[in-house]
């Protein structure tokens, strides 16, 4: 039987049978696994904060038979501050649901850990608007994923970044707006996402791609360190990132369905 500790975060909990979880965390050393924590329900409270979902714990571990189970756990950081607001724990599950796309079992976690921490830090303490640390979260880690975009010249005409222009997606770089119109001479520049052919354009101003070159290239202590007061950059910031990190991880994410739906719900009231 096998014993080791590692500081832990829980990325998600599901019951397994009538008193236990089956718990996936995400560790710096040991990376992603899941490991069983036995009698959950009947814990004491102390005890199972340190277990919950986005726990950030210190966590002790014995493996038997190939199944990893947890013998204790202690909270270094419960982040609390996301219960007191509808967006924070959808946010914080999408949060996760990415950090577990972007690691493995049995590897080093590398860089997915600090951010998806840092992130779940910025939303426990209100430090920033949600859509900011949503889109900031998304950019870095489709960066981690191996997916960097170029956004300091056009792809095409390679000038500096200066004016109006589009996040052309699936190639990872930025499009002017004199050489988009170039190339779509028989068709109208679009202004949402144009999907066809694996052609994913989003509609960037000067401040939406200044922001979004800032996240990929900043020190990771000072990621979320930035401020869009415009409103019409903002949305284009916030939509180019999750774009970006969906349609290069092309697949879907719970956490997120579930703010897009309480988002709607908001808006009709």
């Amino acid at each position: 039987m096998q014993h080791f500790s590692a500081d832990s975060l829980i990325l998600r909990a599901v019951d397994r049978g009538d008193n236990d979880q089956l718990l996936t965390v995400l560790t710096a050393d040991y990376g992603r696994f899941y490991a069983i924590l036995k009698g959950a329900h009947s814990m004491r409270r102390r005890e199972a904060v340190a277990t919950e979902p986005f726990a950030w714990s210190s966590v002790e571990y014995y493996e038997k038979g190939g199944v990893k189970w947890i013998k204790s756990a202690s909270t270094i950081e419960a982040f609390a501050g996301l219960r007191y607001d509808l967006e924070k724990p959808f946010l914080a599950a999408y949060f996760c649901e990415v950090a577990t796309e972007l690691s493995d079992e049995r590897q080093p976690a590398g860089d997915i850990l600090p951010l998806v921490l840092n992130a779940l830090h910025m939303l426990h303490m209100g430090k920033g608007e949600n859509a900011l640390i949503k889109g900031a979260f998304e950019m870095r880690a489709a960066c981690i994923g191996g997916f960097t975009p170029e956004l300091h010249t056009c792809r095409h005409c390679h000038t500096p970044v200066t004016g109006n222009g589009y996040l052309d997606v699936m190639n990872g770089a930025f499009v002017c707006q004199g050489c988009l119109q170039k190339k779509e001479a028989l068709r109208p520049i679009p202004e949402v996402d144009e999907l066809g052919g694996r052609n994913v354009l989003c509609p960037l101003s000067p401040g939406s791609a200044t922001a979004l070159r800032y996240v990929v290239e900043a020190d990771a202590k000072r990621l979320f360190s930035f401020r869009i007061t415009d409103e019409r950059e903002k949305e284009e910031f916030s939509r180019a990132a999750e774009c970006y990190l969906l349609h290069h991880l092309e697949r879907g994410f719970q956490g997120l369905e579930n703010l897009k739906k309480l988002e709607a719900i908001t808006k009709k009231k």
